[in-house]
């Protein structure tokens, strides 16, 4: 019986990142408000952010529609840091699942990158609709706290 609890819940942990990567929602159709993974060689610029221990810096970034930006994280903190651009649902729901399993890695979603202390990491993305869309770090801890308002920013997509 314990081995069967157990193999379920590993089963139950390695499938929700590979649902929660997918990014649809109820329609069964992806959300292309966000944009897409860039192509690096149709990069047009790169934003620098750095990631101090719970913020981003800058936390607010203007971009044009149909722009593909490489940003280029350096995080200057003490602890690992992440960047997810998503919905505040997709950061919400992802930041409860990280919550739940805070070592868990996700190596294949291309919206989201992981930067240990004193290193720096790129994320490629490609800006398809006008709007606002938003960025945390999903780790306890860092996208709401008691006292700080949170590892979290937007980019502003200007139409063309």
């Amino acid at each position: 019986m314990k081995k069967i609890l157990i193999v379920s819940a590993l089963t139950l942990g390695l499938a929700s990142p590979v649902a929660f990567a997918q990014h649809d929602h109820h329609s069964g159709e992806k959300d292309t408000s966000l944009g897409s993974p860039g192509d690096p060689g149709e990069v047009s610029r790169t934003i620098e952010i750095t990631m101090v221990d719970n913020r981003f810096k800058p936390s607010e970034i203007k971009v044009k529609q149909g722009e593909t930006v490489k940003f280029l994280l350096n995080n200057t903190g003490k602890k690992k840091h992440e960047m997810m651009i998503g919905t505040p649902e997709d950061i919400d729901k992802h930041n409860k699942m990280m919550k739940k399993f805070p070592d868990m890695e996700h190596p294949d979603e291309p919206n989201m990158v992981s930067v240990a202390p004193g290193k720096t990491a790129e994320l490629v993305w490609h800006f398809t609709e006008a709007g606002t869309v938003d960025f945390a770090c999903p780790l306890p801890g860092h996208f709401k706290g008691m006292n700080f308002p949170g590892m979290k920013g937007t980019i502003e997509v200007e139409t063309k």
